[in-house]
Order: structure tokens, then C-alpha cells, then sequence
């Protein structure tokens, strides 16, 4: 532990922060510091300040701060070990090794050979690079022409061709590579009659890298009909340097181009092909699963590069259920899931080639949530709206079942939200689902002796933790219902302040609201805004003060429906109870 931590101070001692940073952008000198367009946020006036003297940098536009390594972790999109092993690389300090690691022969020797693999892996995709450029790769040219690929596309990915079964072993062992070490890196194939061969010959190859830009394995598509018939696509073997469930397509490309500027759009596809195909349109931010299910360590390298990110699976049904299977793995990771579905039955690649990139944008801003998209699936397959009752009637009792599993997988703000979408869809009453998910809790948690917050409750205390902190996308109109003294003189001073035109102070808290409980306080200190989560924070704002909204129209429409059985000719409460019924609608 004390290796480590004087390695993180000999890391910063020896990478000067102006020097670090100027390396990745066009610094400027202001003053005593040094200015330049934050890497982080979209922005055409600087508004990113590096100060040597203290050796940290802030963004006034979007908060964005710390110090060198964590400049490196972000622009990177790497981890804390990851960013200390680049810096310590830059300035030449060699990195501690575990007292454990440095006594383990098998350690040092695992080490070893991934280098190796990655030096065959590179020297690899040169050999397949060349290839593809010589008389021999004609076919593979003609192939690419015929997808409408031009030469930037080609050399951006690397792409490459594989001429026959014997070229690339030839070739790395006079790179002096031992062929039992490709056959583990995954290059070559080991076969009873030919001896070591090329495990991709005769495919147009698409090399993958990681997120460090190594190459780590390749996929090869085939371009006659021999070579289909053994598979279309075809991957080298998994490996210690490529686990495909593990990976994701062009990640590289995507942490680059955020490098560059901000990453708009963060689409999941399925293929290579469609991949290339988004990048030769413009659309720089696309990764392909390989056609795998997502997983934890996909969602991870995905939450590096963003908030939100766009599944573009193929069209047909076993498209759509495949891209549901794993997007839940995704909502767990924090990100902001949104689904796009392509018509026709059309993959991205067909849909860009037939209609062009400005309708696949459409199709992007037309993307639905993750909850909309399981529930719009659920009606498709249970039609809830047929002409025929006895199908209706059958529909109904599974899109419920359906529903009910969609609503435990959300939180609470989300989940009133969707309650309440659920029973104007299916006429089922909101108390009706709460009663069916609480049923369901009890079973699967135990009681807490402490009193839970109602949904309404705490989305009041993460309004008011956002306008008690001055977030910029903060702000509330009038006081909101206030079941307790606590929220009720709070929101009186959030509003008082609004009303005087001055910022309101956190450390007040305590003054306005003396007698509150400790769990009320905790309910506003421990909500977390951090600027990582900027976007997230802000659209979660705008749900909880939807949420409030209707709680307060459903509250005066109670009201007013109290009034009406007493006054049943009273027209003025009966418009006023159809314009509020129409209203509570908009909002939700």
C-alpha cells in the first residue's frame, strides 16, 4: 500500500499538468494560467482553466475539475490504475507491482506472453493490411466498392484480407514467432492434416481493437459462396486478450471521436458491417455487441464514454426480443437506456443505404425509453386493444403480468410515472398495481422498522436539493403539497428566496428547519449531484417535478369532485374539473 501511494505522488511530481494536458489540447496562456475549449463539454469560447502553480484544472461551463490523473482518467475513458499506468509510462517511473505479483513466477510469465499476443495481433492485422491493397486482395477491393465504402473508411478501420490458408503462418514465423503462440493468440488453427493455418483465409478481415486503440482479435466475412457456406461471419478464437461477450466493436473509435468533441449519440448495433456503415455516414459514435447479449463489463465500457446510450438492434421480432434481454444490465449500470427501431425489418446498414443518414437521425430522436419500448413490446404481443373481447380479454391478463414485471425493475420516481400510464392503458387502477408491486416486496424483502418515503415524498426532496444547491436547471414555480412541517417550512424558504431574487444557502438548512428529523435531513444531504452525472441529475429533475405537478392536480380534482357530488348542477366546477382532467393527462 505504501508503494502505491508514493507512486501516486512520484506520478504527480513528474507530469507537470500544463504539460500533460497541452499534450491533448491547444492550451493558451491567461494570465497565470493556461485556457483552452473544455474536452469534456461542447463549447466554442474557453471557458477550461489549467493553473500550474496549484496543478489542477476547472471548467467554468461545466464544473468538470481535479487534478492530472484525473484529467487523464476522464479524456481517457480509462480507470484510476489505468490513468496512473499512462502517466507513469509519460514520465518513465516504473510501475509496483504486488509483493505478491512480483514473487509470482506465473504472474510475470502471463504478463510476458500477453505481450507477445499483442505484438502478433498487431503484425497480424499489418500482414492482412498489405494484403488487401496487393493483386491478391482484387476480390476483397471489389467487395468494399460494392458496399459503397470509400478509402478513408478502409484504412480508419483497418481493414484487411486474408489471401489463402498458409500466407500468415509463413509470414510470422519469419517474424520470428513461434506458431504455437498464434494458434493462443487466436490467429492460426491447429489442424490434424495441415498443420497451423489461417484461421480466417479467404475473408474480407475487420480487425477489433480495445479501448486502447491494441488489436486484440479479428472477424472475417466471407466473399464467395464456399466460404459462407463454413459461416457469413466468422471471429478468431477466444483468447487471454478477447473474451467477445466481453468487448465491444469500435469502442476505440467512440472513445476517440469524444476525445475530439463532445460524443453526440452513443449507438449499440449489432454487426461490424453496420458499424462501418454509421461511421461512412457521419455517425462517429457506434459499437456492435458481435451479436451477443450485453453484459456488465459492455455496460462498463460503455458508462466511460456517457449518460445515455441508443440500442439499434435489427428489425425483425427475434431482433427486438434479443435487444430486450440485455438492456436491463445497462439500466443497472446508470445509464439512460433508449431504443431505436428500425422499420422493414431493415438492419442499420440496409436502412442508411436505402433512405440515408438524415432519416437514421429520426430514427435516433425518435428512440424511446427503456420502459416505453418494453411496453410498446408487450402490446404488440398482447394486442390489449382488439375488436375481439375473448382475445382482448386473454391479452389483457398477460400485458398486466408483463407490466407489473417492467414496474419492479424501475425506481421510484420512474415507477409512479409508468403506474400510472399502465391504468389509463389497461383501465386496471393505479392502487391496484401499488398493491400487486407492494405485495411482491413484501414477499421478497423483509419489513424495516423505519418509515419508507412515498415516491411524491422523495421527489419533493430532490427538487428542493437541487434549488437548495443552485443547479442551474433548478427552479419551481409554486410550493408543491407538503405533507410534513419539515418540507412545508423548506419549500417557504426556497420560494421566499425565488420571490427576493437571491441564492438560496445550503447551511440554512438547519436554521429554517430546526426540529426535523435526522432521516429528513439525510434525505436532502445524500442526494448526490455529482457533475459526472449532470444530465442525468436534471433529467431525473424534470420527472420528479412532473410527479409533483400531477400529485397537486389529482389532489384539487379529488377536491373538486367532493364539490360536484354536493353541487351536481354547478357547470363552472364541472368545466374546471374537464380542463383539470385534460391537464393531468398533458403532464403525464
Amino acid at each position: 500500500m505504501a508503494d502505491w501511494s508514493d507512486f501516486i505522488q512520484q506520478i504527480k511530481r513528474n507530469n507537470d499538468i500544463v504539460d500533460v494536458i497541452g499534450s491533448y489540447l491547444e492550451l493558451r496562456r491567461h494570465g497565470a494560467n493556461f485556457m483552452a475549449r473544455c474536452p469534456f463539454h461542447g463549447e466554442k469560447t474557453p471557458s477550461f482553466i489549467v493553473n500550474r502553480n496549484m496543478q489542477i484544472y476547472k471548467c467554468f461551463g461545466c464544473g468538470e475539475s481535479g487534478d492530472v490523473i484525473k484529467f487523464v482518467e476522464k479524456f481517457e475513458s480509462c480507470t484510476f490504475t489505468e490513468a496512473c499506468e499512462i502517466l507513469a509510462k509519460r514520465a518513465g517511473i516504473p510501475i509496483p507491482e504486488s509483493s505478491a505479483n512480483r514473487d509470482d513466477k506465473a504472474y510475470l510469465e502471463r504478463k510476458k506472453k500477453r505481450d507477445v499476443y499483442l505484438a502478433i495481433c498487431r503484425d497480424t492485422a499489418r500482414f492482412y493490411y498489405r494484403a488487401y491493397y496487393s493483386e491478391v486482395g482484387k476480390t476483397a477491393r471489389e467487395y468494399i466498392a460494392k458496399r459503397g465504402f470509400d478509402e478513408a473508411t478502409v484504412k480508419r478501420f483497418g481493414i484487411g484480407y486474408s489471401p489463402n490458408s498458409f500466407a500468415l503462418p509463413n509470414y510470422l514465423q519469419s517474424k520470428g514467432y513461434s506458431l504455437e503462440d498464434c494458434v493462443k493468440c487466436g490467429v492460426l488453427s491447429q489442424t490434424t492434416s495441415h498443420g497451423c493455418v489461417d484461421a480466417l483465409n479467404g475473408r474480407l478481415i475487420i480487425p477489433i481493437f480495445n479501448m486502447q486503440s491494441q488489436v486484440i482479435a479479428f472477424g472475417g466475412r466471407g466473399l464467395d459462396e464456399e466460404t459462407i457456406a463454413r459461416g457469413k461471419y466468422k471471429n478468431t478464437s477466444e483468447t487471454p486478450l478477447f473474451t467477445k461477450k466481453d468487448n465491444l466493436f469500435a469502442i476505440n473509435i467512440a472513445k476517440e471521436q469524444k476525445q475530439q468533441t463532445a460524443l453526440p449519440n452513443l449507438v449499440v448495433v449489432e454487426g461490424y458491417m453496420d458499424v462501418i456503415a454509421m461511421y461512412q455516414a457521419g455517425f462517429r459514435g457506434a459499437v456492435a455487441s458481435m451479436g451477443t447479449s450485453l453484459t456488465e463489463q459492455q455496460a462498463k465500457w460503455l458508462s466511460r464514454l456517457g449518460d445515455t446510450v441508443y440500442i439499434c438492434y435489427d428489425g425483425d421480432a427475434a431482433g427486438q426480443k434479443a435487444t430486450v434481454r440485455g438492456l436491463d444490465i445497462l439500466d443497472k449500470a446508470g445509464l439512460e437506456v433508449r431504443v431505436m427501431t428500425v422499420p422493414e425489418k431493415l438492419d442499420p446498414d440496409e436502412y442508411i443505404k436505402k433512405y440515408g443518414a438524415e432519416a437514421f437521425d429520426r430514427l435516433i430522436s425518435d428512440a424511446l425509453p427503456l420502459p416505453d419500448y418494453k411496453l410498446d413490446l408487450l402490446e404488440k404481443t398482447f394486442p390489449i386493444n382488439s375488436n375481439d373481447r375473448a382475445q382482448r380479454n386473454n391479452a389483457l391478463a398477460k400485458y398486466v403480468k408483463g407490466a407489473l414485471t417492467m414496474l419492479k425493475a424501475l425506481d421510484d420516481v420512474r415507477q409512479a410515472r409508468y403506474i400510472t400510464a399502465v391504468s389509463l392503458k389497461t383501465g386496471y387502477s393505479e392502487d391496484y398495481f401499488r398493491r400487486k408491486l407492494s405485495e411482491n416486496d413484501d414477499e421478497e424483502q423483509p419489513q424495516s422498522d423505519v418509515a419508507e418515503f412515498s415516491p411524491e415524498e422523495k421527489a419533493k426532496y430532490f427538487v428542493a436539493a437541487c434549488i437548495l444547491r443552485g443547479e442551474d436547471y433548478a427552479s419551481i414555480e409554486e410550493k408543491p403539497l407538503c405533507n410534513t412541517v419539515f418540507l412545508s417550512d423548506l419549500y417557504d424558504y426556497l420560494l421566499e428566496c425565488k420571490v427576493n431574487g437571491v441564492k438560496p444557502r445550503p447551511d440554512m438548512l438547519y436554521t429554517v428547519c430546526p426540529n426535523a428529523s435526522p432521516e429528513q435531513y439525510a434525505e436532502i444531504i445524500d442526494v448526490d449531484l455529482s457533475k459526472q452525472r449532470h444530465d442525468v441529475n436534471e433529467r431525473y429533475f424534470g420527472e420528479c417535478r412532473r410527479l409533483i405537478t400531477v400529485e397537486k392536480l389529482k389532489n384539487r380534482r379529488d377536491q373538486l369532485t367532493k364539490q360536484i357530488k354536493n353541487h351536481p348542477d354547478d357547470n363552472t366546477l364541472l368545466e374546471e374539473l374537464a380542463k383539470l382532467s385534460r391537464k393531468i393527462t398533458e403532464v403525464k
